[in-house]
């Protein structure tokens, strides 16, 4: 008897049933990177020896892995695999993890290539793999494993653009799950948002935890009296945030809460140095926008002796001048040309600077004919011309402006000078020879 029952359990390991020390088990058991070396090892083995079931059960550890490492598309052929053979009566659990590998290569493929012939198909056998699990009755994590199921359904028909599908999917989960939790609360949020449903988006953002998603939601829904406290309030906790403050002054373009929004931000202590540019800049948009233009030009300059390589600050000075006119006191016009000059300098592919100088130039040459002449604008014109030249050195036009301004100064020597390097520039252009 006890030699019969010796033989008995070496053929039941020969066959790969004994889990005792099963090394299949502890290679899974590995730290991620080192589980996948040593169970592909194991694999060739038991794909060499014929163990099927052996095969079976390292392709199923071997997809969840690759999963978790961020590698679905090396985890679909043995979650197929698996949830083809349904071993040990897992079939509804593998289905479930090969349907969430198909949804992860889908994301993957969107988030490398955008929506296309590799993506759709992706999607579709994620519904049909997801479909087929059943209900998990009996299962012991039967919540957790429906959750993972709607998950699947709900954002694969989001992603296929199907709203409709996606939100009965939600409202069959709803009916299984209390709560739903948070990532299916912010799937429903998109779907909202995608159907223009932009309260009940609002909503379901906030239920999610997701406060920018809300946000951007009470924005299009036009409740800026939801939105810009939410932006008050991340932004005090990160107000370097750049990104932040992008997403709410889009929010108050749309909805005309600059005042709200500005009055939050106004209380928030502006962080040191270059770190506080991005609200410095801000509160001066806010404040243009609020008819308080003259408040935002302190700003501005602030802002632009923070970091002497952004330009930012600088151009956004200059238009408020520029657009100021002939409101704006000639001290104001000197600051715009100084302005534009250092962006420039600070930015030499700059169209905006180039065409705030070509702009100013134009303005003050016209007044170059004037029989009283203004030292100042005498000065800045020749200045602007000047910086124009210099960013533009093989411009001819620039070149030939410049020279058109010194002879109405009747500085005629430099005025040939430059006219002569418009030549150089362009010496096949009849306009150029004829000054």
């Amino acid at each position: 008897m006890r030699y019969a029952l010796l033989i008995g359990v070496i053929v039941l390991a020969s066959a790969g049933l004994v889990r005792a020390g099963d090394p299949i088990e502890e290679a899974a058991a590995l730290p991620t990177a080192e589980a996948l070396l040593k169970l592909e090892g194991l694999l060739e083995q038991a794909d060499a020896g014929k163990r099927a079931r052996d095969v079976l059960r390292i392709r199923r550890h071997l997809g969840r892995l690759y999963v978790a490492a961020g590698q679905p598309y090396a985890a679909l052929v043995h979650l197929e695999s698996a949830a083809d053979a349904g071993l040990d009566g897992e079939h509804a659990i593998d289905r479930l993890h090969y349907a969430e590998a198909l949804l992860a290569v889908a994301k993957q493929n969107i988030q490398n290539q955008g929506m296309g012939r590799n993506v759709n198909p992706f999607l579709r056998d994620a519904l049909t793999a997801a479909g087929q699990t059943g209900d998990f009755e009996g299962r012991a994590a039967r919540t957790a494993l429906l959750r993972r199921k709607h998950l699947v359904l709900v954002e694969a028909y989001y992603l296929l653009g199907e709203l409709v599908p996606a939100a009965k999917a939600w409202d069959t989960a709803s009916k299984q799950l209390d709560p739903v939790g948070p990532r299916l609360e912010d799937l429903l949020a998109r779907v909202r948002y995608a159907q223009r449903r932009w309260a009940e988006a609002g909503e379901a953002f906030e239920r999610a935890g997701n406060e920018l998603g809300a946000a951007a939601a009470w924005d299009a829904a036009r409740k800026p009296e939801r939105s810009v406290p939410i932006y008050a309030r991340r932004i005090a906790a990160d107000p370097s945030n750049a990104g932040l403050l992008s997403q709410a002054l889009r929010g108050v373009r749309y909805t005309g809460a600059h005042a709200a929004l500005l009055e939050a931000l106004e209380v928030i202590d502006v962080p040191a140095a270059a770190a506080g540019i991005e609200l410095l800049l801000a509160r001066a948009e806010l404040l243009e926008a609020s008819t308080r233009a003259a408040e935002a030009l302190p700003l501005l300059r602030d802002a632009a002796d923070r970091d002497k390589q952004d330009a930012r600050a600088l151009l956004q000075l200059a238009r408020l001048i520029v657009l100021a006119g002939d409101a704006a006191a000639e001290s104001m016009w000197d600051w715009a040309a100084d302005a534009y000059a250092q962006a420039i300098g600070r930015d030499p592919e700059s169209t905006a600077a180039m065409e705030g100088l070509s702009w100013i130039a134009s303005r003050d040459y016209g007044r170059l004919w004037n029989t009283w002449r203004d030292a100042r604008v005498t000065r800045r014109c020749v200045f602007v011309q000047v910086a124009l030249v210099e960013a533009l050195p093989d411009d001819a036009l620039a070149w030939m402006n410049l020279g058109n301004t010194l002879r109405v100064l009747g500085r005629t020597e430099e005025a040939l000078k430059a006219y002569e390097r418009a030549i150089e520039a362009n010496p096949f252009d009849p306009a150029v020879r004829s000054d």
